[in-house]
């Protein structure tokens, strides 16, 4: 049975074919780059069922209207020269901030889109004596004193595994969240807090971090509710744009990033999630995880973007 990633690829593959089918069955010049990344996506395809390849490709397919009337550089070309190039993007290039799974581009233009395969996940971030989240999330190093902080904790894990080096996180009970969880979060929220009001730039590099360095649009196929979802992140009006001549017969509003952090809480009634409310419209929630059976010496964040502004572009697909 195809794991989640393999079905998350399976749906990139189903997205690039449908957009290079359509747009060539209508005329268009259009190529789809044909390289290890696609071959990739491909065999995460076709390791499919029929019935999953249906749902895929017809997700993939609703998506297809909407997106060509919001951008008009799918099917306006410059000239016979002008061929649309249709990619999967690398692994890489995710690792590097670019959130774009399948990328669209033509002479001087050129969009992405994030699929997301019955989540909306935005990062699966760690924390760990090793990891300075301020530099890799913000570009802004975090302090001695949080590091400090923290490393008690994990020198308390260490000694713990070497009492008893098969030791499971349910083996500490209790003490996994008092011990563990929220002294942590704590000084992870505290750091945060104290980034934010000492960088002005902080909010905004947090939030390109977690949704994406480059303005994109997300997918999301919902099985459960029987949907597909598109949203349009314009961050600062760089998407939408009259190409070539065209404009677009659907606009979408710009959107901004955040200035500042208005608050950074734990939830109600929770000892593992934190939830962030900052300007401009903008919610997240970060929650903490064990993400193997045994204790080691870092923990996952499972940071879900739960509220955008308003006019963010959202259509539901039935």
């Amino acid at each position: 049975m195809p794991s989640q990633v393999e079905n998350g690829k399976a749906f990139e593959f189903a997205i690039a074919n449908a957009y290079y089918q359509h747009l060539l069955s209508n005329g268009q010049h259009v190529q789809l780059q044909n390289d290890n990344n696609l071959v990739n996506v491909q065999n995460c395809y076709a390791a499919q069922t029929e019935k999953d390849k249906l749902w895929f490709d017809t997700a993939a397919q609703k998506t297809i209207e909407t997106l060509v009337a919001i951008e008009p550089g799918l099917t306006s070309n410059r000239n016979l020269f002008d061929i649309l190039n249709i990619r999967v993007a690398s692994d890489l290039e995710g690792i590097n901030g670019d959130v774009r799974d399948v990328i669209f581009s033509r002479q001087n233009w050129e969009i992405g889109i994030s699929a997301k395969n019955n989540h909306d996940a935005v990062k699966h971030s760690r924390l760990s004596p090793l990891i300075d989240f301020g530099r890799e999330w913000m570009g802004i190093p975090c302090s001695k004193k949080y590091f400090e902080e923290i490393n008690c904790v994990f020198d308390s894990l260490a000694n713990l595994k070497r009492q008893n080096p098969k030791i499971k996180w349910e083996d500490l009970g209790n003490a996994k969240s008092t011990n563990v969880y929220v002294p942590l979060l704590k000084a992870f929220r505290d750091e945060m807090l104290k980034l934010a009001k000492s960088n002005v730039s902080a909010s905004s590099n947090l939030l390109s971090y977690l949704i994406g360095r480059k303005p994109f649009y997300k997918i999301i196929k919902e099985d459960g509710r029987n949907i597909v979802v598109v949203k349009a992140f314009n961050i600062g009006g760089k998407l939408n744009q009259t190409i070539n001549g065209h404009k677009p017969i659907i606009k979408t509003d710009s959107v901004k990033l955040p200035t500042r952090i208005i608050e950074l809480e734990f939830k109600e009634g929770s000892d593992t999630t934190l939830m962030m409310v900052l300007d401009e419209g903008w919610q997240i929630s970060f929650r903490m995880h064990n993400a193997s059976t045994l204790v080691e010496n870092s923990l996952k964040f499972d940071i879900q973007l739960i509220g955008n502004p308003p006019i963010l572009f959202t259509q539901h697909l039935f």
